[in-house]
């Protein structure tokens, strides 16, 4: 039995594979919400750790050559200055927090948080009118 048509074209459509489980999805939804934030901040990173390691080879083979200091030891020792070096200069926090909107105070609200009582406020009593007779 033979097939007529001769191979005509036919459009097919193309394989359908959708979702990557729930792993997939929630990683990669972190990585598009952290990479716009973290990427400045490792680009300062990684160009302030290329200069140590320029300057932390540097001070190695003057340990090494002109001290006379065993390589493992210059390594070592050299190797903690950097990364204290570079570690002090990570920001500690940017950007200025999440902003909210102001909203408009009514008369009422005025009003009623200058009523409230402070903490640590007591009312005073008035004070008691002398009768003279």
């Amino acid at each position: 039995m033979t097939q007529k048509g001769n191979g005509l074209p036919v459009f097919v459509g193309r394989y359908n594979v959708r979702g990557y489980g729930l792993g997939g999805t929630i990683v990669s939804n972190i990585f598009k919400y952290a990479i716009p934030i973290l990427k400045p901040i490792a680009k300062q990173i990684l160009a302030r750790a290329k200069t140590e390691a320029f300057r932390t080879g540097r001070e190695i083979a003057q340990d090494v050559f002109i001290h006379k200091v065993s390589p493992k030891r210059a390594i070592k020792n050299r190797g903690k200055q950097a990364l204290k070096r570079v570690a002090s200069d990570i920001p500690k926090q940017s950007g200025s927090g999440k902003q909210r909107k102001r909203t408009s105070q009514t008369i009422r609200d005025i009003f009623t948080k200058q009523s409230r009582k402070r903490k640590g406020e007591t009312k005073k009593k008035p004070a008691k009118k002398k009768r003279t007779a």
